[in-house]
């Protein structure tokens, strides 16, 4: 294909560079006679401008003698006196002079202001009035009027004349009369024939108008008639007086070139027409036969170019000849994969097939072949068989590698003989390459089946057509116990278990016939009489006429795995801390006791067992003991169930107990207790003595539900009045709870959009400092109006918001809703106050607190010690560290920080010890009892002095009398808030509120209203 390319690329030039010069030839010849054209119509052109500029100043000059004449006659007209008797005589004599120093001047007269001709240089006989005459009506209606010149009249006596008029006015100006030449253009008729311009040349005298004044060539019938059309000049003219067009004649339609020219001052043009056959006949001659040269030598061109043409062809014919010998070569060499090669031991020049290159992998074009190339490509190790073949000049044949850092190892094998001249000296070395890489890798494969026959896990067994077996591998001695000499020559059907009848393997032999396969699990049996299964792929062997010639067996001994399966199937449905039954388990072991009990018609009792305060161990002393205390529980509660009931963990902590025998509702409630006292009794678990409780919620079938997932449900319910009562305790599911947990959805499924609906308010409790009585800050705290419900509990909805997380997007609505009313607050003009903002768990777990507060603070413009965050113990408590961090950004930033509800978490002296507050807020649980509880008492004296040992600001929250506000005021604590003051209003409420601030500083310290 390259020399096939490399001629057609030797004919197409060839070609090109004679079509090349031949364009070159015609090109030249197309300039040479286009130039010389130009030059000779140049030539022309020049000369015929040259004979306008002259014949327009010989007729310029002619017109303006005449002029003269006529103002000199009209100068006398005016001078002579009117009643003169000589004054004819002397106008006759003035005519007759003017008319003899012009020849060209056939006559001259006057006419009076009638147009009666009253002088006559020819002195004619009679009268004549000339008044129709079109100059006449000229100068008598237009007195600014020049000199008119009139188109060419035929005389009475044949001769044609151009009449030249002027007006004469009288002294007062008004019009006189008509002073009249008789021009002759046979005058400058003979100056115009005098010019030599060729048999189609052609002098013309035009109006601007395009009448026709004078023609040389005279051309009788058009004097004095406008050209049709129009000569190009008229378009011309108002831009240029003088130029050139080319134009055929309207006269004799003769093709010319015009060169014209506007007489000064006239309305006339001179015009020249040469003919341009006649101008260019010489040059058509010189065209004739330069083009006829130049074809010569175009002819010239084409043959050689022919010639050598026929001679590329004839030799690619002997090319292509060769070349499709050698392509034979090398595509036999191609299909087996072998390259030839000749190297010339003196020279060590080197020769490659087409198929050598390919088995190389070397580009044939931009490579030339050498020794060094050939070296380069096989493996270091086998160069030196090949180099001493070279150097000794000896035949040498063996297997080659590739080198590995060129790609993947290929294998060749390499034959050279010796080539010797006519004295038998060798001068060359030939050989082949031939790539058995495929060959070598068909061995391996063999060699690997083999292995892998041997290795595998999975037994195998090969029969011949009549189903003997011929063939086992080590598996199949290792599975079935068997040697291969025990088996070789017997039928398969000695490991039959006996487990399946005739007609499944009746079903395995037609499958095996009709689609030469059969796979699926079978039952054999092994040399000990163990039965066991197996997992059996069989397949027919065919031949070329695809008849079977044998059978190949694979079987994989499934007994681990079905033991595996067994595992996964316990694990599946039991929970793998204490190995109960899992949920799955459950509901499928609690819808088969209620089927049951469908039928006999008795109940089913669901006890949901949820162990107190599990996650309190796993936060002191670890998961693991957790998981112990959850392994015992399970070993105990498993102590107490009965047969034919269902003991399950449902998870973390709650476990689920499924009664399916007992007479009554005093048989549940004793075996309930008897459940809380199993779990209460006291155990060791990781060295540490444990005592924990448990609260039981019992759901009873049919009473209250007859699904399976209805009955854990109403468990549940009951589960969690046992924990809002206290825990430690057991509860049966009432109707009112099933309504209270239908509420509870509902309520949680309106609060999911109740910030979308605008539902929720802040309303705020003011605070008063007991220092001076004044309103020292406020609270923010959340209410919820439905148009559904009406206003929701904060008790209820509170707690639903903690749980569904939904408190993160509330709480952060309170916290920028606060910071904008407070500093609307400040805006109107109200004294500005901190106003504390509730935060829980959630918002501190979510570690974006920090964040969430500076854009509400930037988003207000509101002062960073204007906004109070209030923290419960239990956030501190799950959340030490991150709270710890976030607690430290906030102070950083200036806002401040509260302890809510201190004294009814674990730890409060050690959070106070970790964390810095600001204030720290007596629970309205110990304000309330205050006067009558010498405990709540000493709590909130101890609260107060521990907090001002801390420097923080003690607040009691709840005070509602003012016994418990003197009380509180002796026991120097520092603000209070509650109903005493006011209740939570809302935004407006707490902004008259403010305003009549005035009134209650000026209360009493033992009163306020």
């Amino acid at each position: 294909m390259p020399r096939k390319n490399d001629e057609q690329h030797l004919r197409r030039l060839i070609a090109f560079f004679s079509a090349l010069i031949i364009l070159a030839i015609l090109a030249n010849l197309v300039f040479s006679l286009t130039q010389s054209r130009w030059n000779v119509l140049t030539e022309r052109g020049n000369t015929a401008q040259k004979l306008v500029q002259v014949l327009e100043e010989q007729t310029s000059g002619s017109i303006n003698a005449v002029e003269l004449a006529l103002q000199a006659i009209t100068k006398s007209l005016q001078l002579l006196p009117a009643q003169s008797p000589d004054r004819k005589r002397m106008v006759q004599e003035i005519m007759e002079g003017n008319i003899r120093n012009l020849p060209f001047v056939r006559a001259i007269w006057v006419l009076d202001s009638e147009g009666n001709m009253i002088h006559d240089s020819q002195q004619l006989p009679g009268r004549y009035n000339l008044s129709d005459r079109e100059y006449f009506r000229l100068h008598r209606d237009n007195p600014a009027h020049g000199l008119y010149i009139d188109r060419p009249i035929l005389s009475k006596l044949g001769v044609w004349f151009i009449a030249i008029s002027t007006r004469i006015s009288r002294p007062d100006g008004s019009f006189g009369g008509v002073v009249v030449a008789a021009f002759e253009p046979k005058y400058l008729e003979r100056f115009y024939e005098s010019i030599k311009i060729g048999k189609d040349g052609v002098v013309t005298l035009l109006g601007i108008d395009g009448t026709l004044m004078l023609r040389v060539p005279l051309m009788e019938g058009v004097y004095g008639e406008k050209l049709n059309p129009l000569p190009k000049f008229i378009q011309m003219l108002p831009s240029a007086n003088a130029g050139s067009y080319q134009s055929k004649s309207s006269i004799d339609a003769v093709e010319r070139m015009y060169f014209y020219r506007r007489v000064t001052g006239r309305p006339l043009v001179v015009a020249v027409g040469i003919g341009e056959n006649e101008a260019l006949a010489a040059w058509r001659s010189f065209a004739q036969s330069h083009v006829v040269a130049s074809l010569a030598f175009v002819l010239v061109i084409a043959m050689l170019t022919y010639l050598t043409l026929h001679e590329v062809n004839k030799r690619a014919a002997l090319h292509r000849a060769l070349r499709e010998r050698e392509s034979a070569l090398a595509h036999a060499q191609q299909l087996a994969y072998i390259g030839s090669w000749r190297m010339e031991l003196k020279t060590m020049a080197v020769q490659w097939s087409l198929e050598m290159y390919r088995l190389l992998g070397i580009d044939a074009v931009n490579v030339s072949p050498t020794l060094a190339k050939f070296l380069m490509f096989f493996h270091p190790e086998d160069r030196q068989a090949i180099e001493r073949s070279v150097q000794d000049g000896r035949a040498w044949s063996g297997e080659l590698r590739s080198d590995p850092a060129l790609g993947p190892l290929r294998h060749f094998h390499a034959y050279g003989t010796e080539i010797r001249d006519a004295g038998g000296n060798v001068t060359a070395l030939a050989g082949t390459l031939q790539e058995v890489t495929e060959r070598r890798r068909s061995d391996e494969k063999l060699h690997l089946a083999a292995r892998v026959f041997e290795h595998t896990r999975d037994g195998i067994i090969i029969t011949d057509a009549e189903n003997n077996i011929v063939a086992v591998n080590a598996a199949f001695e290792r599975i079935t116990g068997y040697r291969e000499a025990e088996v070789l020559g017997n039928n398969p059907r000695m490991l039959h278990s006996d487990r399946h009848d005739a007609a499944f393997h009746r079903a395995l032999w037609d499958s095996l016939q009709k689609t030469g396969q059969w796979r699926g699990e079978i039952w054999n049996r092994r040399k000990n009489g163990e039965i066991y299964p197996e997992w059996l792929i069989v397949s027919a062997i065919r031949d070329a006429q695809n008849r079977a010639t044998g059978y190949v067996g694979v079987f994989t001994d499934l007994s681990e795995i079905k033991e595996a399966n067994e595992q996964l199937e316990f694990l599946i449905n039991h929970d793998p801390l204490t190995r109960l039954p899992n949920r799955s388990l459950l509901k499928d072991r609690l819808q088969q006791a209620i089927d049951a009990a469908q039928v006999n018609h008795h109940q089913v009792a669901l006890l949901l067992l949820n162990i107190d305060r599990l996650q309190r161990i796993n936060d002191s002393i670890g998961h693991d003991a957790g998981d112990a205390l959850l392994q015992e529980m399970a070993r105990r509660l498993l102590a107490n169930v009965q047969a034919g009931d269902t003991l399950a963990r449902m998870g973390s902590d709650e476990f689920v107990l499924v009664l399916t025998h007992f007479e009554n509702t005093d048989d549940i409630i004793t075996r309930a207790m008897r459940l809380l006292d199993t779990v209460a009794a006291p155990c060791v678990i990781s060295s540490h003595a444990l005592t924990v409780t448990a609260s039981i919620g019992i759901a009873i079938y049919p009473d209250d539900a007859i699904k399976p997932g209805d009955l854990l449900r109403n468990a549940d319910a009951a589960l969690s009045h046992v924990k809002q009562a206290g825990r430690n305790g057991f509860r049966f599911f009432t109707a009112e709870m099933n309504a209270r947990a239908l509420h509870l959805v509902s309520l949680e499924h309106q609060l999911r959009s109740a910030l979308a609906r605008n539902e929720l308010s802040l309303h705020y409790q003011p605070q008063v400092c007991l220092k001076d009585s004044r309103i020292c800050g406020a609270e923010a705290l959340i209410r919820w109006n439905t148009a559904e419900l009406g206003m929701i509990s904060p008790a209820d909805f509170i707690p639903m918001a903690e749980d569904t997380g939904l408190i993160v997007a509330i709480g952060e609505w309170a916290i920028r809703t606060a910071c904008s009313q407070n500093k609307a607050w400040q805006d109107a003009g109200l004294p500005p106050l901190a106003v504390a903002v509730n935060v829980s768990m959630h918002q501190i777990t979510a570690g974006t607190l920090p964040d969430i507060i500076r854009d509400a603070l930037q988003q207000s413009d509101l002062a960073p010690h204007c906004l109070e965050i209030e923290l419960t113990e239990s956030v501190l408590m799950h959340e030490t560290e991150m709270a710890m961090r976030q607690i430290a950004e906030l102070r950083q930033m200036g806002v401040k920080v509260s302890l809510d509800d201190f004294g009814t978490g674990y730890s409060s002296l050690a959070y106070l010890s970790r964390f810095s507050f600001d204030k720290l807020k007596i629970d309205q649980c110990f304000v309330r009892n205050i006067m009558t509880d010498h405990k709540s008492a000493a709590i909130a004296h101890a609260t107060i002095a521990l907090a001002h040992g801390l420097d923080i600001i003690v607040i009691a929250e709840g005070v509602e009398t003012k016994e418990q506000l003197e009380y509180l005021r002796g026991g120097r604590c520092d603000e209070i808030q509650g109903f005493l003051v006011s209740p939570p209003v809302p935004a407006r409420e707490l902004a008259a509120f403010l305003a009549k601030s005035a009134g209650i500083s000026s209360l009493s310290k033992t009163n306020i209203e």
